[in-house]
Formats: structure tokens, C-alpha cells, sequence
């Protein structure tokens, strides 16, 4: 990667929120008010994506830089890390929903307002979301804050970024730094640890798809957990997103050390 002013990864990150923020409003003029909320979303999604892609592929032509460099192919290995990434994903999801029962017991029911095309336009939703999050977050910009500020940079200032993004999106303070934070370390580690960007989308993919299925409740979840008592349930939100927190960190630590030994 050749050098560049120290400013300079400051500016990718900028643009992409930017990048991010004009697709919104651009999906919020082409959706118009009253269009469906899941087609509103998957058109956001997909704006954001193709935006932060064609963002990051020209910064990578600048600096004479291929996809490859992040294990982005069409070539088998690259398909298999993928589905590997996936299914790890889906392992994490389901350790969630466990630390969830835990803390708040809840069984799972058909949910009455299943709708298939919100499950059809939520999953591509998640792909496209997924896709954007991690080339915005973790490939190129991630790389050049490690070249110029350092490993513990490269690793925090994007998931800082994450977090916010999220905040600004709705999610409160608590979950985010917790939830969303050490979600966002866990995936720079992972990134770090393999640089694939295929495996470490899928996983990011799987877990957002996962959580739509399993724990979160819309037109577009499979199930619906019903608690034994919402209210208990509400009340114990810190001691679960905590929880999850001490998961991610941990593997987030596992990758790192492991990612020492084999550099």
C-alpha cells in the first residue's frame, strides 16, 4: 500500500458516511412515502452498497490495489470462506439466543404476521447491508488507519464509526457500545486475523440474518419468542447485551492471538 498524507484515511471514512447518508436520502425520494417499508429498505440497502463499493474500488485503482488483496474472488477457496464465515454466523446468532433464554426464558411460536416477500426483501436487505458495512468498514480503510496510525487504530476508529452509524440509525447508547461495538471489534479481528472479506461478510451476514429469523419480531421473522414475562425480560436488557459483549470480546481476543502467532 503506498504511503499517503496522514489525513488521508479520514477522507475515505467521511466519504462513505457521506456515500451512506446521500443513499438514504436518495431511497427515501425514489421509495416515496408510501411505498412498502421492506422494498424502502432493501432500495436503501442496495444504494448504500453499490455506493461504498464503487467508493472503495476507486480508491483501490488509485493506489494500483486489487480486490484479491482482501480474498475477494470469484475463485472456490474464496466461496468456501464465505459459507464458512456464514456458518459461524449463524453459530454465534444461537449463542445469543441462548444467553438470551437464560436471562429471560422465552419459547418460539409461528409468527401470525409472516409475510414471505418481507422475509425475501429483509434477507437480500441483510446481504446488501452486510456487503456495504464490511468493504466500508474493514478493507481498505481498516488497512490504510493501520499503516499510518498503527494495529490498535485500524482496529477501533472503524468500529467506533460502526457505532455510531448505528446510533444515528436508532439504536440506544447502551446496546450500541455493547452490542454493536463489540460486534464491530470482533469483525475488524476477524478481518485482521484472516483478511478475507468474504468471511468475514458471510459471518456478519448470517448473524443479521439469523437475528431477523430468531429474535427480533416482524413481518419478516420466521418466529416470534413469546417470555414467560416481557416486563422481566425488558429489565434484564443490560445484563443479556453484557453478555453478548463478553462473547464477542472473547473471540475477538482469540483472533487476535491467533492472528500474533501466524503473522
Amino acid at each position: 500500500m503506498p504511503p499517503r498524507p496522514a489525513w488521508y484515511a479520514w477522507v475515505y471514512f467521511a466519504i462513505i458516511a457521506m456515500a451512506a447518508f446521500g443513499s438514504t436520502f436518495l431511497a427515501t425520494v425514489a421509495s416515496g412515502r408510501h411505498s412498502d417499508p421492506g422494498l424502502a429498505w432493501l432500495l436503501k440497502c442496495v444504494l448504500v452498497m453499490v455506493s461504498v463499493v464503487i467508493l472503495t474500488t476507486a480508491y483501490l485503482r488509485r493506489d494500483d490495489l486489487l480486490w484479491s488483496r482482501y480474498g475477494v474472488s470469484l475463485a472456490p477457496h474464496a466461496l468456501k470462506r464465505c459459507a464458512l464465515g456464514f456458518a459461524c454466523g449463524l453459530l454465534l446468532t444461537l449463542a445469543w439466543v441462548a444467553i438470551v433464554a437464560c436471562w429471560a426464558p422465552f419459547q418460539w411460536q409461528a409468527n401470525p404476521a409472516l409475510r414471505w416477500e418481507a422475509v425475501v426483501t429483509g434477507t437480500l436487505a441483510s446481504f446488501a447491508m452486510g456487503i456495504a458495512e464490511e468493504v466500508g468498514y474493514r478493507s481498505y480503510g481498516m488497512e490504510r488507519l493501520r499503516q499510518d496510525y498503527g494495529f490498535i487504530a485500524a482496529l477501533t476508529i472503524p468500529t467506533i464509526i460502526f457505532v455510531l452509524a448505528h446510533k444515528a440509525g436508532g439504536v440506544s447508547w447502551l446496546p450500541a457500545v455493547l452490542v454493536v461495538g463489540s460486534s464491530g471489534l470482533l469483525y475488524a479481528s476477524l478481518m485482521s486475523m484472516t483478511r478475507s472479506l468474504p468471511l468475514v461478510a458471510g459471518f456478519h451476514i448470517a448473524n443479521n440474518v439469523a437475528q431477523d429469523a430468531l429474535l427480533r419480531t416482524s413481518d419478516g421473522s420466521l418466529w416470534m419468542p413469546v417470555f414467560r414475562d416481557a416486563g422481566f425480560a425488558e429489565s434484564h436488557g443490560p445484563g443479556i447485551w453484557t453478555c453478548m459483549a463478553l462473547l464477542n470480546v472473547s473471540i475477538a481476543a482469540w483472533a487476535i492471538k491467533h492472528r500474533a502467532q501466524t503473522a
